[in-house]
């Protein structure tokens, strides 16, 4: 009874799922396949840039030699701007941790090449150029034009700043005439622009923002 006892439980151990999975050929094979599906899992993010646009080279670089010579074919009479809008950019896509975010404040009547500047920035830094999801452009008359929703713009602006540069660092901000814009929705953004490391978690060091006006020229 003892004997056929033991060899019912023998046949059992045989039998069950954990038993077949020391089976030498299917244990090779089950690791192979999980070393293959971590590897796959750990280059997903590799994988997914290869179709669509991300957050690092080659969709997001530095290229200021093209900048400059863009500037310069392009941009008449505006030498300072041309030299200092080069520069500020080169030395803030190479630091690593830069202290603030840049910000370049272009003011001007019509036509003094103000768009275009902000339109050579996003080429030099994005593959994509003004086409990137990480360009943000904003128009005042389009994007804030009831002073009535002030409020409104203010909490959405912060969100959506908020939210883009913790999808990528890099991100840039265009606010064309801001010489239209309602008093309180630019504060929204002053936080940002500061010395400040991080801010609910997000650093925006790394980020551009551009502000286009039509007065001052």
């Amino acid at each position: 009874m003892m004997k056929m006892l033991r060899i019912r439980l023998l046949i059992i151990l045989f039998l069950s799922p954990g038993y077949l999975c020391l089976d030498p050929f299917t244990s090779g094979v089950g690791l192979g396949a999980s070393i293959f599906a971590s590897a796959i899992w750990n280059s997903r993010e590799t994988i997914s840039c290869m179709f669509k646009e991300c957050c690092k080279e080659p969709y997001v670089r530095t290229n200021e030699g093209v900048l400059k010579k863009d500037l310069e074919e392009n941009v008449f009479g505006q030498h300072i701007v041309k030299d200092t809008v080069v520069s500020s950019l080169r030395s803030h896509l190479k630091r690593k941790d830069p202290k603030k975010a840049l910000v370049f404040s272009f003011h001007g009547t019509t036509g003094t090449g103000k768009n275009f500047v902000s339109e050579f920035i996003a080429a030099n830094m994005f593959q994509n150029g003004m086409k990137s999801k990480y360009v943000h452009q904003f128009i005042s008359t389009v994007h804030f034009p009831l002073l009535s929703e002030t409020d409104k713009y203010k909490a959405d602006l912060n969100a959506w700043v908020q939210g883009n540069i913790s999808l990528c660092e890099r991100s840039l901000f265009i606010f064309d005439e801001i010489d239209k814009l309602a008093p309180g929705i630019i504060d929204t953004i002053k936080p940002y622009l500061d010395y400040h490391q991080v801010i609910n978690g997000v650093d925006y060091r790394k980020s551009v923002f551009v502000l286009i006006s039509n007065t001052g020229g």
